[in-house]
């Protein structure tokens, strides 16, 4: 028996580095809200619980040695109102593998979105981190519907707070010609900024995107120029002012008139929130909001109003 333990404890001794070099962090959110919609020409709001992009993850690295790390990351994106996948991808939200090195970042996978996004209209989206229906319903880059598949993504080390995105992947949707994006954050102190060029065919999007840090306030916005089957200019600005646990937010942005081809032109539209959350914990908030879009040719959602209120837990 004493024999048995101490072989167990060798053992045991032996194989803990090679554990020690591997880590798997399971992390998610579920975000859920009940609403009240008024849509543009309906008799009556309607009532919903609505999900706000639930989401489950396991993201893993192992130490190469020499700074080097292999990692990986799959994400599950599902509606925590019902229990039901979303999409027809298990795997949809994120599915990659890459090496990671002094020299910057290599992925190899499914891409959720594409960076051009998120350094720009994602990044200033505090209300609800531009889910549900306080989305950013003007925003509008190529590859902002779905993810990029098949895909190659490099990112650069962090350069005295710059790092640069370049990413591609396999072309989709009748084009030949594959996606691109790129894009750049820039970090410092107080000030954020960040760029985007996002590319589908002849569709292009071109976003700068900035927000400054003023104590309890934050203040920011991007403008973004795209073209092809849309040709608009969009633009938001954001600010928040956080008292203790609680935060107080304003967004409105806008567009000028829409050409879409084959289809003419579209009236200019707009949209307008007003957010409040309660931080319960790091992790955990309770948030009310109210939202307004005015899209009366329907180019982006059509007209429609919605307040509501909502749980958030990340895990």
């Amino acid at each position: 028996m004493k024999k048995s333990l101490v072989l167990t404890a060798i053992a045991a001794t032996l194989a803990a580095p090679a554990f020690a070099q591997s880590s798997v962090t399971i992390y998610g959110r579920l975000n859920l809200s009940v609403e009240s919609t008024k849509v543009d020409g309906a008799d009556k709001r309607d009532w919903q619980e609505v999900d706000n992009s639930s989401r489950i993850g396991f993201a893993g690295e192992e130490d190469l040695g020499g700074g080097n790390k292999a990692i990986f990351k799959i994400e599950h994106g599902f509606d925590a109102s019902t229990g039901t996948v979303k999409g027809d991808r298990f795997w949809g939200r994120e599915s990659t593998v890459g090496l990671a090195t002094r020299y910057g970042t290599l992925k190899l996978g499914n891409l959720d979105n594409n960076e051009a996004y998120h350094a720009t209209a994602d990044y200033v989206s505090w209300v609800n981190h531009d889910t549900g229906t306080t989305s950013d319903f003007l925003y509008r880059g190529p590859n902002y519907y779905g993810s990029l598949q098949n895909a190659v993504s490099y990112n650069t080390p962090d350069l005295n707070g710059f790092v640069g995105w370049v990413q591609t992947a396999e072309a989709y949707g009748g084009e030949k010609s594959k996606p691109l994006a790129l894009a750049g954050y820039y970090d410092r102190g107080a000030l954020h900024l960040g760029a985007g060029f996002d590319k589908h065919g002849d569709d292009k999007a071109t976003t700068v995107r900035a927000n400054y840090d003023l104590g309890a306030f934050g203040v920011g916005g991007y403008f973004s120029h795209t073209t092809g089957s849309y040709e608009f200019n969009t633009w938001r600005l954001v600010g928040m002012y956080t008292l203790g646990a609680n935060e107080f937010h304003l967004n409105y942005g806008g567009t000028n008139k829409v050409k879409i081809d084959g289809l003419g032109e579209a009236a200019k539209a707009w949209q307008a929130t007003a957010g409040y959350n309660y931080n319960l914990s790091k992790r955990t908030k309770v948030y009310a909001f109210v939202t307004k879009v005015k899209d009366d040719d329907a180019a982006f959602t059509g007209t429609f109003n919605t307040f509501g209120a909502g749980i958030r837990h990340n895990f």
